[in-house]
């Protein structure tokens, strides 16, 4: 409910008491912006969009062996979960940050598409839901310290990749946090810690870059 700024530690009041830290860790997800501001930097333009799933119940009993399907223009996917399939339209509206609920249209549009391509038909929906995944302007993950606010630290824009990644991401920013490089490994894979820093997405910006490009 309130950061201090002024003077080193951070001083945060919460709900739960005050606490105090040397590095405050932004992974508010599609709040992280709003929370930066609050803390004393500028916002880096992530946009947080609705994403939708449902449970349902196909024609054909589900193999429990059966892989994650994902179209290839990633308008659909789903995967085998507790006996039925979960499903998704893979959309991303842009919405502003809060308590989102799944449309209708999008259930059916991923219905039809997954009906379509995997030949058998969609009985019921069992549950729905919907959340929000952030993007950055180049669609990469932020990770690393803000230039401007020494001691803020972002973990921030994961898109909608962040189950896959969340393993490696935080073994990053948990290595970039303590130890100021990244692992190893991650490093062998063509990973470099300046890809992932939020004063990238300042550069591009004031370099006027088109904010939808890679």
């Amino acid at each position: 409910v309130g950061i201090a700024t002024e003077g080193a530690p951070w001083r945060l009041e919460t709900r739960a008491g005050p606490f105090e830290a040397a590095v405050l860790v932004d992974a508010a997800g599609a709040w992280a912006d709003q929370l930066a501001v609050r803390a004393g930097a500028a916002p880096i333009g992530l946009v947080a969009r609705r994403r939708t799933a449902f449970l349902f119940e196909p024609s054909v009993a589900v193999g429990r062996d059966w892989p994650l399907v994902i179209d290839a223009d990633e308008e659909f996917y789903f995967k085998p979960e507790a006996g039925l399939l979960l499903g998704s339209p893979a959309d991303a509206t842009p919405i502003p940050p809060g308590d989102v609920q799944p449309e209708e249209v999008d259930i059916a549009l991923a219905v039809e598409r997954i009906e379509r391509a995997a030949g058998f038909e969609v009985l019921r929906v069992a549950r729905r839901w919907a959340g929000l995944v952030t993007f950055a302007a180049d669609q990469s993950p932020v990770v690393g310290m803000e230039e401007s606010v020494p001691g803020l630290f972002w973990v921030a824009g994961q898109g909608g990749c962040g189950i896959q990644t969340a393993p490696a991401l935080a073994r990053a920013a948990a290595s970039l946090l303590v130890d100021g490089v990244l692992p190893a490994d991650l490093l062998a894979q063509g990973l470099v810690a300046e890809d992932l820093l939020p004063l990238r997405l300042r550069l591009r910006s004031a370099a006027g870059a088109d904010p939808t490009g890679p």
